[in-house]
C-alpha cells in the first residue's frame, strides 16, 4: 500500500501533468475540496472543474510535511505567465484524498 506522502505527491504530479484519470484513481468520491477560488464537495465536480482548465507545466517541490493522516506539499508551480508557490494540506484516508486545502496568492488569476 501507498503511504499518504507518496500519494500527496502523486496528486501533484497528476495535476501538474494533466493527468485527470490518475487524480480521479486517488480521490474519494466524497472529496471536499476548499481553494481561494473554488469549493467542491466531491470528486466528480473537482474534476469537471479541471476539463477545461488543466494545462500541463513543471513543478519542483520544496518541502513536504506529514504526519498520520495528512500531508502538505509546498511547491512551485512553473505556469507559462508566471511562477506561482502553492500549498496544499490533503486529508488521505485508506488510500484516497478525502480533503484538500489550497492555498495560493490568487490575486491576478
Amino acid at each position: 500500500m501507498k503511504s499518504n506522502k507518496d500519494i500527496a505527491l502523486e496528486y501533484v504530479h497528476f495535476f501538474c501533468t494533466g493527468n485527470i484519470a490518475g487524480l480521479s484513481s486517488i480521490l474519494s468520491p466524497n472529496l471536499q475540496f476548499q481553494g481561494p477560488l473554488y469549493t467542491f464537495n466531491s470528486s466528480e465536480a473537482y474534476l469537471d472543474s479541471l476539463k477545461d482548465n488543466l494545462s500541463k507545466c513543471d513543478y519542483h517541490i520544496l518541502e513536504v510535511t506529514e504526519n498520520r493522516t495528512s500531508v502538505a506539499v509546498f511547491y512551485d508551480l512553473e505556469k507559462p505567465d508566471k511562477p506561482l508557490s502553492i500549498a496544499q494540506l490533503f486529508k488521505i484516508h485508506n488510500g484516497q484524498i478525502e480533503e484538500i486545502l489550497l492555498i495560493f496568492d490568487a490575486r491576478g488569476c
